[in-house]
């Protein structure tokens, strides 16, 4: 499987910058690099400044990949061919919500080809948590980050950084401080990995939904490889049980680990059996919203968690506890 790696950060933080470092790290470690590239009608801009370096580059002008241009960002990583010893980088625009981003990344069924993101937010060492009513966009854009990589850290005085870094930290206390070399050795380890990386998750195991179900958002695969405790990426998927109580799976949404920034999903409850739901549960907030669903054919109940440093095991036990 092809290693997949978001590139987020408010705008002018250095996400091209940091391409410009990353992408000969990347090519000197043996990998060859596709980047798709997006913001609002000028993406053709920087992606003269990268086409020097040998990378494949795609521009994406539009709106937010996480919104009305996320089609075409799907379409497009979906129509990159399968190629050993590649990785594949998207360079989101300011204004991405990426919460949204990764799980559509995660969730549609095209994208089978590719690991579970990776996402390393760039964060501007001067400008942080200085942009008024933008502030918790760019907070969030730091919460479901795997990777965090602080920028024009040459701007500010050393006690300015030590701030910016607590205050990430504060943020999302899972995330690895990283250079651009770094962030190519994790991206090298995970392409060398036994299978090519940690494979996307599927149902939680063939008991959580009948055997000729898809979960519709997500795939199918097979679950003989391992699970480390500690999930290193920034979502997950896992199948819910065809029918739940109401009672049990609010009490399992309202109890569900720090570490799930946003969870979202379909499920049935026995209560109405005819009616499937859209379920969703943001940080902050312990109860769930809900709306009625015409899902199409092949859609099953599911559950997508993001988060950074997820402990899967120990939400595949509150899935099974569901079904009791």
């Amino acid at each position: 499987m092809q290693p997949l790696a978001l590139v987020a950060g408010f705008f002018g933080a250095g996400k091209t910058r940091f391409l410009t470092s990353v992408i000969p790290e990347l090519q000197a470690r043996g990998l060859s690099v596709r980047v798709l590239l997006n913001d609002f009608e000028t993406a053709e801009v920087d992606t003269t400044r990268l086409a020097t370096l040998s990378a494949l580059v795609t521009p994406l002008s539009g709106e937010c990949v996480c919104c009305s241009s996320l089609e075409d960002l799907l379409t497009a990583l979906a129509a990159f061919p399968p190629a050993e010893n590649s990785v594949t980088l998207i360079e989101a625009n300011g204004a991405t919500k990426t919460e949204e981003l990764l799980g559509a990344l995660t969730t549609d069924r095209r994208q089978a080809h590719y690991t579970l993101p990776l996402q390393v937010t760039i964060v501007d060492a001067k400008r942080w948590q200085k942009r008024w009513w933008h502030n918790d966009l760019e907070a969030n854009q730091a919460r479901t980050a795997t990777h965090v990589h602080v920028n024009w850290t040459h701007r500010v005085p050393g006690d300015r950084l030590s701030a910016v870094q607590a205050r990430v930290r504060t943020v999302n206390p899972n995330a690895k401080f990283t250079a651009a070399a770094d962030f190519a050795d994790d991206v090298l380890a995970i392409t060398n990995a036994p299978g090519g990386g940690d494979r996307r998750v599927g149902h939680a195991d063939s008991r959580a939904a009948a055997p000729d179900h898809t979960h519709g958002h997500g795939h199918q695969h097979g679950h003989s490889h391992a699970h480390t405790h500690e999930h290193p990426f920034a979502s997950v998927v896992l199948g819910l049980p065809d029918m739940v109580r109401r009672d049990a799976f609010a009490a399992f949404v309202g109890a569900l680990p720090r570490a799930v920034v946003r969870a979202k999903g379909l499920v049935r409850f026995a209560d109405r059996p005819e009616t499937m739901f859209v379920w969703n549960r943001v940080d902050g907030r312990k109860r769930m919203t809900l709306d009625e669903s015409a899902p199409h054919a092949s859609a099953a109940p599911m559950a997508l968690f993001i988060g950074v440093g997820l402990p899967v095991e120990e939400l595949r036990t509150g899935v099974e506890s569901l079904r009791a």
